[in-house]
Formats: structure tokens, sequence, C-alpha cells
């Protein structure tokens, strides 16, 4: 019995390497080969990380230069990441969380030069996550908005004077539209035209102005321009026209989501 268990002992022990078979040998070879690969793909991705298109901005005019598709060109740049992007706008420095924005043009020379946009959910202005990806739209200038609101801060220009901006309208309605405005429901008051009706509601705030096309098979949407908060710029907030008449909750939720990032 003794013999035999020498010999069982023997016969499952790992041979020496002058008796590797061949194929053990070049397994052993593709497994080093492998890892040595897969060390330096590793090392690569430790010091040259991928560049976040949102932060190494292409303007549009330099993407046409260079003939991108069109494809390319409509092309946003989603996000799930949470990190915060500290953007200087007017008289304000924002933290925005990345998953809230979409696109950045930041000004080296002026921060009165910034845009930049922000993509959430309505009603309840959601930033993008693992779960609701899905519901952003990547296009929505052809296939409509959903549920998705577009904010965009845009520099250049000074805040809105609203009386100015409701004698304009008023004078809008008489010459290109039905007239006057017409009192509709919730407080909105609405003046007809060809291609897009003009909204208008009385609030604490001032006189809330804004505009929807008419609905069409594509799409249908509202656009509100509004005050930034910032002491400089344009808030132009899109939006599907199914909430037109939450528009006025819809820009005072978004101004106090803008006014949560900015720096204290």
């Amino acid at each position: 019995m003794a013999e035999f268990g020498r010999r069982q002992y023997y016969a499952t022990s790992i041979p020496s390497g002058a008796e590797t078979p061949d194929r053990t040998k070049w397994l052993v070879r593709s497994v080093v080969a492998i890892a040595l690969i897969a060390g330096s793909f590793l090392s690569y991705k430790m010091f040259y990380p991928p560049v976040d298109p949102l932060l190494k901005h292409e303007s549009f005019a330099e993407k046409l230069e260079r003939h991108a598709s069109l494809e390319e060109l409509r092309q946003n740049y989603p996000s799930l990441d949470r990190r915060t992007i500290p953007i200087a706008f007017g008289d304000k420095i924002y933290k925005i969380p990345r998953n809230y924005l979409v696109n950045l043009n930041r000004s080296s020379a002026d921060p009165k030069e910034t845009t930049f946009d922000i993509y959430v959910l309505l009603p309840n202005l959601e930033p993008r996550t693992a779960n609701n990806a899905d519901r952003f739209v990547k296009s929505p200038f052809d296939d409509g908005y959903g549920d998705q609101i577009i904010a965009t801060i845009r520099g250049g220009q000074e805040e809105l004077n609203w009386s100015e901006r409701r004698l304009l309208w008023n004078r809008w309605c008489e010459e290109k539209g039905s007239g006057a405005f017409h009192v509709v429901e919730s407080g909105y008051q609405l003046c007809e035209a060809a291609n897009s009706d003009l909204y208008l509601k009385d609030t604490p705030e001032g006189p809330l102005v804004f505009v929807c096309r008419k609905v069409t098979e594509q799409r249908s949407d509202c656009t509100i321009a509004d005050r930034t908060g910032a002491g400089w710029g344009v808030l132009t907030l899109d939006f599907n026209r199914k909430y037109v008449y939450q528009a006025d909750e819809i820009r005072k939720r978004f101004r106090s989501l803008l006014d949560s990032f900015a720096e204290k």
C-alpha cells in the first residue's frame, strides 16, 4: 500500500520545467502577454484619463470648420458624473453638478460672456441619473422635448427689462397677432398669431411673457426668456407645451434651483 501511495503522489505532482509540455508553455506565455497588455492599458488610463467633452469645449463654428457630421453637430454630452463644475457668470460663481450640465462655453476673458446649458426633467427638475437617463432627449430639435426642460444661461447682454418687454409684446399682438390678449385659464392671457401663441401672466415679480409654437405633428414647445438673477445675461427656458399653464411655476422653481448652485 505504501508503494501505491508513492506512485500516486508522483503521478499527480507538477512536472519540472524540463518536463512541461509545449501546450502548457504556450498557455503560460499567453497569460503573461495578456497581463502585460492589461497593465499597459491601465497605466495609460491612469496617466491619460479620458477628456470630458464638456470641459474641452469646441465651438459650433470650429466643428463646422472641420466639417463635422450633422449628427455630431447636434450631439450634446450627457453624463452621470456628479462632481461639481465651478462657473463664473455675471456677479456670481455657480458650482453645478456635472449631471445637470450639457454645454459650457466659458469665456476666459470675461465671465459676462460665458454661456452654459442645464437639462432637467419636469415636473421636479430632476438631473440625469442612471434611473432616468433614457428620458433625456439628445436632440429635442427634431422630436420635441418630452418632459425635458432646456435652460440656457447666456451672457453677452444685460438682463431683461420687463416693463419694456411687455410694451413690445403688446405692440406685436396688435400688429401681428389677434389684436389683444384675452383671458384663458389659471390667470394666463393669450394672444394668437399665425405660427405661434403669446402668453402673458401678471405676477408679483412682474409680467411673465412667453411664446409657444402652434401644435404640430412633430413638436410643440414654449420658450420663456427671464432674468438670470446674476445681475447680467438672459435665462431661456424651453419646454413642452403640455406644461404651458405651469410656466410661472417652472420659472420660479428653476430660478430657485440655479440660485442654490451659487457660491455663498
